[in-house]
């Protein structure tokens, strides 16, 4: 019979065919998703070279290409190290272990090895292991092995890692020494009520490696976030530039009303109105001048963002001012946060705090309001056009624009505090919001949906 390191090097190869058969019909977010779970298996001076110039916001048929070449380069790596590993025979205790066989087992079963053999384990595989146990949320993920690439999906592995990078070693092996016992304690309880406090204690020794003082379970953001959050520069004029020269004329309007949807007038002024004055209207421009338009704009508002207005609340991503760190916003005080939020607002004129109450009035819910498509449908919805028009007409030419400045606080406030709500309550503060702007709006919001 074939030995272990055979079968796992067969195993390595026919998973790597599998891929590279399949590669042109992976969407961009499963190549994402190949991409680290490949990439948490090299240490870091493999990283280093055979990352070199990656991206997760390249564009796709970047992304696609970097794994056609990256795929086998790794496998290579992997057969390397198992075979350097295994040399001396199939041990599978530190250091013996290769950074697959950490990524295969549980919880329940690895951490026991770590534990007696803590010295042996190199400190890039303590903080992925303590990374790891931060995001510990329920018992069965003690015993499943697929825990430790599921964690792979969200940002907050990676911010984790990134936080203990200047931890001397030392902290690293005290604090996976009380991570194993935790572990250790959380097993023998299993399924029960003393099982999950256990696992909160793991996890705040694990946070706390990594400077949290709050439950890592409170940071979790969506699946597959790309990561960092904030595309370099680089791409994200790259990504809008190859993206405008595949839209039709009709996209390129839709893309050009977005990104105009996001200037104040002053703004829309100094940015678009040289555009206008080129051609007879709008709907007269050519593509070429689109994509000049949509980039110059792109330029000038590149944080920016539709949904941005709305989302803040939850995540820290301004509408018009820097992005607040995810994990900074979510441990920050709401007092701290309102005043962010009302320092963003500062920002805005009468013109979009009406378009962004409009926006409310005409989202039934919180899920509408965050919705891209909604939102971008409504530019042509006359009915937006009429509610917004209405709005900035009742209440931004009063007192230079105060009274539409008072309601937009007023929302702002009251969104801040919905943000920490849930289920019913918060469906309840949402139905307030939209009460509170149409009785301040009045006639203007007569045609808004009850």
């Amino acid at each position: 019979m074939d030995g272990y390191v055979e079968l796992v090097r067969r195993r390595l190869e026919d998973r790597t065919a599998n891929i590279l058969s399949n590669l042109d019909d992976l969407p961009e977010a499963q190549l994402r998703f190949t991409m680290r779970i490949f990439g948490d298996c090299l240490d870091e001076t493999a990283a280093g070279e055979m990352l070199a110039g990656y991206s997760e916001h390249m564009a796709e048929g970047e992304l696609r290409e970097f794994a056609r070449s990256f795929v086998p380069a790794y496998t290579g790596y992997a057969i390397a190290e198992l075979e350097e590993k295994k040399k001396d025979g199939e041990r599978f205790d530190p250091p013996f272990l290769t950074q697959e066989e950490y990524q295969e087992m549980s919880v329940r079963e690895k951490w026991p090895r770590i534990a007696g053999r803590l010295e042996r384990v190199p400190p890039l595989q303590l903080r992925r292991e303590i990374a790891r146990a931060a995001m510990l949320f329920r018992p069965y993920m003690l015993s499943d092995p697929g825990f430790n690439e599921g964690v792979l999906e969200f940002s907050l592995y990676y911010e984790l890692l990134d936080r203990m990078r200047l931890q001397p070693e030392v902290r690293l092996r005290e604090a996976a020494a009380e991570i194993a016992r935790g572990i250790a304690r959380a097993v023998e309880a299993g399924a029960t009520e003393e099982g999950e406090l256990l696992l909160r204690e793991v996890r705040a020794a694990a946070g706390a490696v990594a400077g949290l003082t709050a439950d890592p379970e409170t940071l979790v953001g969506p699946p597959m976030e790309k990561y960092p959050r904030q595309a370099p520069p680089e791409y994200r004029s790259r990504e809008l530039r190859n993206a405008l020269a595949s839209m039709s004329l009709k996209e390129l309007r839709l893309s050009a009303m977005v990104h105009i949807d996001l200037l104040t007038a002053a703004e829309t002024r100094r940015i678009v109105s040289p555009f206008f004055g080129r051609y007879p209207s709008f709907f007269e421009m050519p593509a070429k001048g689109l994509r000049e338009l949509i980039l110059a704009i792109a330029e000038a508002a590149e944080e920016r963002s539709l949904l941005s207005f709305a989302e803040r609340f939850g995540s820290g991503r301004m509408a018009m001012t820097k992005p607040v760190d995810h994990d900074v916003w979510k441990l920050m005080p709401e007092e701290e946060r309102v005043v962010l939020l009302r320092g963003d607002n500062e920002r805005m004129d009468a013109a979009m705090m009406a378009r962004h109450l409009a926006r409310f009035l005409l989202s039934e819910s919180e899920r509408d309001l965050s919705d891209a498509g909604r939102q971008i449908a409504l530019l042509n919805d006359p009915e937006f056009i009429a509610l917004h028009g209405g709005i900035l007409a009742r209440l931004g030419g009063k007192d230079e624009g105060e009274c539409v400045r008072r309601l937009y606080d007023a929302v702002t406030l009251e969104a801040s505090r919905m943000a920490g709500l849930r289920g019913a309550e918060r469906e309840e503060a949402y139905r307030g919001i939209r009460e509170l702007i149409r009785g301040e709006a009045g006639d203007a919001a007569s045609a808004g949906p009850a």
